[in-house]
């Protein structure tokens, strides 16, 4: 059974107001989509294709119009109570917007231990030592969960961040243009964090993107997404022969991944490798 299983799903939304005629605009058509345990799948397109809207619909953020999407067999719409808690806890959502996810007056250490009061047992003094092993597993010291997130670099924060997403060690994290802000090393080192990571508990990633070329370093699969449907569905391996025009586009925007793997693994910080 897939872990993750979008059948037939379609989402529209109302246009117009008081002073403009009211209609719906068609935002995804007929996505069918599955998603193992251990898997991670690249979700391309250009703006607009939909890309963020079906993140939001997997999350159950927002309920299809059409269709349905399953986790571990359930409707994701259809979860209540403790259910619906447990799915919070095995889902969780990286936005590009590292700045906004944070209270402006709360510390670092403070944010990222809030899915744990919330999700988990785990007493203070657990808390506080599962926030400090998150933050180094990211590259990030100690001190770092004092700091106020306005004290902190982009890249830092981001970090930050994506250590709030595994804090409650979620079976699928969906990275909505997360690494999109980072420099390329950045990228390349916590892509390697989240491989080994997939590899050692079989978390499974959606990594929405524009960067083919990042899709093809961390990916099984890679998905292309164009006016709300999908136009191709294949294996990271055989992503350089779009026949599509925007995967063609796509393809063409590549950027080189420089430094190389073993390059990127010798410039990881302590607590990375």
């Amino acid at each position: 059974m897939s872990l993750l299983h979008v059948h037939n799903v379609g989402h529209r939304y109302r246009t117009g107001g008081l002073l403009r005629k009211r209609g719906w605009l068609q935002v995804l058509d007929g996505i069918d989509l599955h998603l193992h345990a251990g898997e991670s799948i690249g979700l391309l397109g250009s703006s607009g294709s939909g890309k963020s809207t079906l993140a939001r619909l997997l999350l159950g953020l927002e309920k299809p119009t059409q269709g349905q999407v399953s986790f571990a067999g359930q409707d994701v719409s259809q979860l209540r109570g403790e259910q619906a808690r447990d799915f919070q806890r095995t889902v969780q959502l990286v936005f590009q917007d590292a700045p906004g996810a944070f209270n402006p007056q709360r510390s670092i250490g403070w944010s990222i231990a809030e899915p744990l009061r919330h999700l988990t047992d785990l007493d203070e003094a657990g808390r506080q030592a599962r926030t400090l092993e998150l933050l180094e597993a990211m590259g990030l010291h100690a001190e770092h969960a004092q700091r106020l997130p306005q004290q902190l670099s982009g890249g830092q924060l981001q970090r930050a961040n994506i250590a709030r997403a595994l804090a409650v060690s979620p079976q699928l994290v969906v990275l909505d243009e997360a690494l999109s802000n980072l420099d390329r090393v950045l990228q390349l080192q916590l892509l390697q964090q989240l491989e080994g990571l997939r590899q050692r508990s079989g978390t499974a990633f959606v990594l929405i993107s524009h960067d083919l070329s990042l899709v093809q370093y961390f990916c099984q699969r890679v998905v292309l997404l164009d006016n709300g449907c999908i136009v191709e569905d294949r294996p990271v391996t055989h992503c350089t022969g779009f026949e599509h025009p925007v995967g063609k586009q796509l393809q063409s925007a590549m950027l080189p991944i420089r430094p190389d793997k073993r390059q990127a693994r010798q410039a990881l910080p302590m607590g990375m490798h």
